[in-house]
């Protein structure tokens, strides 16, 4: 008899909270968060900002359920059995919700831009009058010209109406196409969040409806501040709550989250992992985001694990989670490299040469407006906020203190996004780094002896610390410097930072592993430990140490199962300054 549980359905890509249940789809239960909502001390109008493709619109809908009238009768079925069930809370199914979603909006001029937004309007109009079919609307076309006249059109129509009650209105994603405009069109962008643009219009005319008693909150999310300037100067009374404590983990998935989602997603027996040990795999490459200065925990990209837990479920294999990377993901490298024309050059050197050196980046606190329009570009704290609302920085709270915030790079993910603009704005650009070659004959004859290898390293950072293509070296930007070289040359396979399960010891990250063969009988893999020691500090007892901890390392990861039945030639490599100092196979 077979009394095994049956898996739920991966809610990827789907957002429709009202059929969770029905349609057995598994989800992190959010509800909790709406007390906090609920809490009198809270602001009326909030705005709630995080990284795309982290939930917001999941958790928009379930407002929606929770809130709206129309799911009065369905909230047993919804809600039953999440944390807010039993709570009986005043405000459950007592409001007329509107709702918008304004992440199809796009368009190449003003006029298709504001024709995209006035569709979405309709959308969450018509949306409305499906749910109250007794609701009397018919907008003139004059009142849907501008997305101002359309909304006060409708408040004019709603005080007329019988069933009238109050008004929540909820905004998803009321910057995507802002922030898209931003890398693309900086012209347009002003001209629709500058002074007299349609954005602040439109938010004037929902103020001018809590004024009037016809709306009493407000609930938005989008992703950045870049179109706050235009919300706040029409709507000036909501209030921006994305670093408060409270809500550090409403989108994202916390540790605890994913482990109750793991074995109703994946059948761990048949994958032969368990939930710790996929949920170990997923950490350095997932986990790390952090949104407030006060927060206890991180949270996990919800759609990348996701994506990955599906894979893991359809494919039975249990892959490296830098192998599945949501391809819906808004980040690669080289929108990261757009970003960076929208900041004078010296500020993206000093980013990049902070990411080199795996420093944190301090600034006395975000960014409160991030309009362009009256600068051409921006400055060192506008453009790290961006960086942060984007999600390729995040904040660290144990470096952070009043009047001080720190920001990093939250996970492997995004360090090699870092790491592959670094690699196109630094190294291939430059005639230096793309004139020199590294010597890997001895690599290919498949010697021990790799000394003329660790030379020709030598002679080729040198070269790019002496033509300043680097200004400083580390173990980052030597790992990073060697690995693109050796990539652009294109003879052999490299790979920097491999994911590598080591038996006994989890998931590790070895430096460099070239493979020479790859796919022939006689394939070979060179992995190699590197470690980097500056001059001042080079004593030849601290280069030993460093030698028999990157020797213990890459001896280590020889047995990771990624290498099972294959032929692995271990090597530590220590540099100083740009001389490799130390070059020694070790079995």
């Amino acid at each position: 008899m077979n009394n095994k549980k049956p898996l739920l359905n991966n809610p990827y890509g789907h957002a429709d909270y009202e059929t969770f249940h029905a349609r057995r789809r598994a989800f992190a239960d959010k509800s909790g968060f709406i007390r906090f909502l609920d809490d009198e001390s809270l602001t009326s109008y909030p705005v709630l900002l995080r990284p795309r493709r982290f939930g917001k619109s999941t958790f928009v809908r379930m407002l929606k359920c929770f809130y709206d009238i129309s799911y009065r009768d369905r909230y047993d079925e919804i809600f039953s059995g999440t944390d807010i069930y039993k709570e009986n809370l005043e405000s459950r199914n007592s409001y007329h919700v509107l709702s918008f979603n304004f992440s199809g909006v796009s368009g190449d001029d003003k006029e298709r831009l504001i024709s995209n937004f006035v569709i979405a309007i309709d959308l969450g109009l018509e949306d409305f009058r499906e749910r109250y079919p007794d609701f009397d609307f018919n907008p003139s076309e004059k009142e849907k010209d501008t997305p101002s006249g359309f909304i006060k059109s409708f408040f004019k129509a709603y005080k007329r109406y019988p069933s009238k009650r109050t008004l929540y209105i909820m905004i998803d994603e009321y910057d995507n196409f802002a922030n898209n405009l931003l890398s693309q069109d900086r012209e347009l962008f002003r001209a629709i969040t500058g002074a007299g643009g349609f954005l602040k219009d439109f938010y004037a005319a929902i103020k001018e409806g809590t004024e009037t008693s016809c709306v009493a909150k407000t609930f938005i999310t989008g992703v950045s501040s870049v179109s706050l300037d235009s919300l706040t100067s029409g709507f000036n009374i909501t209030l921006n709550v994305t670093s408060y404590w409270q809500f550090n983990e409403y989108a994202g998935f916390t540790e605890d989250e994913l482990a109750k989602l793991i074995p109703n997603l994946v059948d761990t027996k048949s994958l032969g992992a368990g939930v710790d040990e996929i949920i170990e795999r997923m950490k350095p490459v997932y986990d790390g985001y952090c949104f407030s200065r006060q927060a206890k925990r991180t949270v996990y990209n919800s759609s990348m694990c996701l994506y990955y837990l599906s894979n893991l479920q359809q494919t039975g294999e249990f892959g490296s989670p830098e192998e599945y990377l949501d391809p819906a993901s808004d980040h690669d490298g080289q929108k990261l490299q757009k970003l960076f024309e929208i900041t004078q050059d010296n500020i993206a050197d000093e980013i990049l040469n902070t990411y080199l050196s795996g420093d944190v980046f301090f600034i006395s606190d975000l960014a409160k407006n991030l309009n362009l329009s009256g600068n051409s570009k921006y400055d060192r704290v506008q453009f790290l906020s961006m960086l942060y609302y984007l999600g390729y920085l995040t904040i660290d709270p144990k470096r952070s203190r009043s009047g001080r915030l720190a920001l990093r790079i939250p996970n492997l993910f995004l360090s090699k996004l870092f790491a592959q603009c670094t690699s196109d704005l630094r190294l291939k650009s430059n005639p230096e780094f793309s004139s020199a070659t590294l010597d890997i004959s001895a690599l290919q004859r498949g010697d021990d002896d790799i000394t003329s290898f660790a030379a020709s390293c030598t002679k080729f950072l040198s070269g790019i610390l002496t033509n300043q293509v680097l200004t400083h070296m580390s173990e980052m930007a030597l790992n990073l410097t060697l690995y693109t070289k050796l990539d652009t040359m294109g003879v052999e396979f490299a790979e920097m930072q491999k994911s590598l399960r080591v038996p006994g010891d989890g998931e590790k990250y070895a430096d460099l592993v070239i493979t020479i063969n790859e796919g022939k009988a006689n394939e070979l893999v060179y992995l190699i430990e590197l470690k980097y020691i500056a001059k001042s500090n080079a004593s030849e007892s601290k280069i030993q140490s460093l030698a028999r901890e990157a020797s213990d390392q890459a001896l280590k990861y020889c047995s990771a199962i990624e290498f099972e039945g294959k032929t692995v030639k271990a090597y530590a490599m220590i540099f100083s300054g740009s001389g490799c100092v130390y070059c020694r196979k070790h079995s």
